[in-house]
């Protein structure tokens, strides 16, 4: 496993803990987030004050959300892709959820960048 590969595992296992601080930590102070934006949660954040407001629409528009992370490598020098299912109940109480890839570019150890892409002909219900 890559080091670059092992900062990202790190990240996931930092979010699933509930640890912002601990992600946080794993990011460049200019990283820039984007997520699509039929996500509840979704938007383009830069720096880590950014990503620390996506979080927090994460923590408004979902309850419990969880990641079961199927699958993460380095797909490139620097990039890493991580395949992985959302699952929980949104803000309305609905169970629901989602599957993404995560693409992740890391600059000096730090994730610099990170983007998410899901299915965007599934409706989140």
């Amino acid at each position: 496993m890559s080091d670059n590969t092992k900062v990202v595992q790190l990240a996931y296992e930092a979010f699933g803990r509930g640890d912002v601080a601990g992600l946080l930590d794993l990011m460049t102070d200019d990283i820039e987030w984007t997520a699509p934006k039929v996500l509840p949660q979704g938007g383009h954040f830069h720096g880590k004050a950014g990503v620390g407001q996506f979080l927090q629409g994460l923590g408004a528009a979902w309850t419990g959300l969880t990641l079961d992370i199927e699958a993460v490598g380095e797909v490139s020098p620097g990039v890493v892709a991580g395949v992985a299912r959302g699952t929980g109940s949104l803000a309305s109480g609905t169970s629901s959820g989602y599957g993404a890839v995560h693409l992740f570019d890391l600059t000096n150890g730090k994730i610099s960048r990170f983007r998410e892409y899901t299915n965007l002909d599934a409706v989140l219900s």
